[in-house]
């Protein structure tokens, strides 16, 4: 077995089976979507690699389980997606796959970090299974390498000689008189040297890290679900009841804020909102703070039924979530996958941007964009505060849909966020907004009318009025 260019070569599987046209068969099974042949080629023996393609998870696994099965950790360098949707809880449940699961459950916490609910729901079921599997539980022997001292040979000769010598010149070297004092009677020398120790499981860090971290990360719509899995996971994982996110953690929150004279972070009272909502008010009305939870206004399209929240900034009626009505040929979804427009909404076109709002709505102006900005502290620092892994105290809830190209290639979902405006510069460009997951800025740029891009609309406000194009 061997892994090239990121594919697992398998090698021959089977005595007396011709491999000169296996594996080319084994791809356009898997590209044209015969199922059974790829399963039977497989079978056969016929293999020479894990080739996944566009399987489904499920598809994968009626393929290749059996090797999912035999090599976990080489399968889910092939098919991550595919095995960790598909297959994550059964590897999870093998006590002797610690590694493979660790890599699964590393795949699901960043895909769930975009809120993702498919990854939420698969990771919620590995960690039920991989917390039940007592293997996983115990520390790990690793070798660290470390300098210490060590006591030198008692025994009389050159050996103990030399090390006396390190002794008193090591010892002042470091300053360190006492042990100067000693090199005579108890002489020792500080040498580099690698260590066993015993650290905790590796699975059970890297969830009790990905869990308290993602809480924080996610959509604020699936902070609740981070908080569940906190929750339940909290005694196995020993996370400590300051860190476990509950009512218990809101009230302490509060409290802190109120004896410290300072604001509730808008960004972090959102997100308790988002899972406590009632309860969250009576406390702070409780405690005598006069916040409370925002206030959302809900715009239903009458075009599709879809509901969007709305919310009122610095008095403009933003829609707080990217437009997701579909647009034949002028909108697409990320990747041209469903799932993607149901977390980030659809892409479109600027000219498709400027018809795609629904009625008593319209497609965000520059003006409105240069407005937000300003109340959000400047263009270069306004992305902090707006989006959703910031600390979005305004509940704009900014979220990395990525773009794409005017050829439809995808690229950066997760990483960045463009916006169309309705202004138009001329030369077959418009003016959009753009932020990234780790900088502060929001950046004014013209883009190809023809790139796709998300679409914030704003309710029942006049636009103000755009420059001409530029000649």
């Amino acid at each position: 077995m061997k892994i090239l260019g990121g594919v697992l070569f398998l090698g021959v599987l089977a005595l007396g089976v011709s491999n000169a046209f296996a594996q080319p068969e084994l791809r356009d099974a898997i590209d044209n979507g015969d199922i059974a042949a790829a399963q039977k080629i497989v079978k056969k023996g016929a293999a020479e690699e894990i080739y996944c393609g566009k399987l489904s998870p499920e598809e994968a696994v009626i393929v290749y389980e059996k090797i999912f099965k035999a090599m976990p950790y080489e399968s889910f360098s092939n098919c991550q997606s595919q095995f960790s949707y598909g297959y994550g809880t059964k590897v999870c449940a093998n006590a002797k796959a610690m590694d493979a699961c660790t890599e699964v459950v590393s795949y699901l916490l960043l895909e769930s970090e975009s809120g993702n609910t498919k990854a939420i729901d698969a990771l919620d079921g590995v960690l039920n299974v991989a917390l039940k599997t007592k293997a996983y539980a115990k520390p790990v022997k690793v070798s660290v390498d470390t300098s210490l001292w060590v006591v030198c040979p008692k025994k009389k000769g050159k050996a103990r000689e030399a090390c006396v010598e390190e002794c008193f010149e090591q010892s002042l070297n470091m300053k360190d008189t006492v042990r100067a004092d000693l090199c005579e009677t108890n002489p020792e020398h500080y040498i580099d040297t690698t260590i066993k120790v015993s650290v905790p499981s590796p699975l059970y860090e890297k969830l009790r890290k990905g869990l308290l971290e993602g809480y924080w990360k996610t959509q604020k719509s699936a902070a609740a679900r981070y908080a569940a899995m906190i929750q339940k996971s909290a005694r196995t994982l020993s996370i400590p009841d300051s860190e476990v996110v509950n009512l218990n953690y809101v009230s302490r929150w509060a409290d802190k804020h109120k004896a410290d004279s300072t604001a509730l972070p808008g960004g972090e009272l959102f997100r308790f909102c988002a899972s406590w909502q009632q309860e969250v008010d009576s406390m702070l009305a409780l405690k005598g703070f006069e916040t409370r939870c925002p206030v959302f206004e809900s715009f239903v399209d009458s075009r599709d039924g879809q509901t969007y929240k709305v919310k009122e900034i610095n008095g403009t009626r933003w829609f707080v979530q990217n437009l997701n009505y579909a647009i034949e040929e002028k909108s697409m979804c990320y990747d041209r996958e469903e799932e993607s427009c149901k977390m980030y909404g659809r892409l479109y076109t600027q000219d498709a941007a400027l018809v795609a709002c629904p009625e008593g709505s319209r497609l965000a102006t520059d003006d409105d964009w240069k407005m937000l900005e300003i109340y959000a502290g400047g263009a270069n620092e306004a992305a902090v505060h707006l989006r959703t892994n910031g600390s979005d105290d305004y509940a704009f809830t900014a979220m990395f849909g990525g773009y794409a190209n005017k050829n439809g290639i995808s690229v950066i979902m997760g990483e960045g966020a463009y916006f169309w405006t309705s202004k138009d510069v001329g030369d077959g460009r418009g003016i959009a907004r753009s932020m990234f997951s780790t900088d502060k800025e929001v950046s004014s740029i013209p883009v190809d009318k023809n790139f796709w891009l998300s679409v914030r609309c704003v309710v029942n406000a006049a636009p103000a009025e755009e420059s001409a194009p530029a000649e």
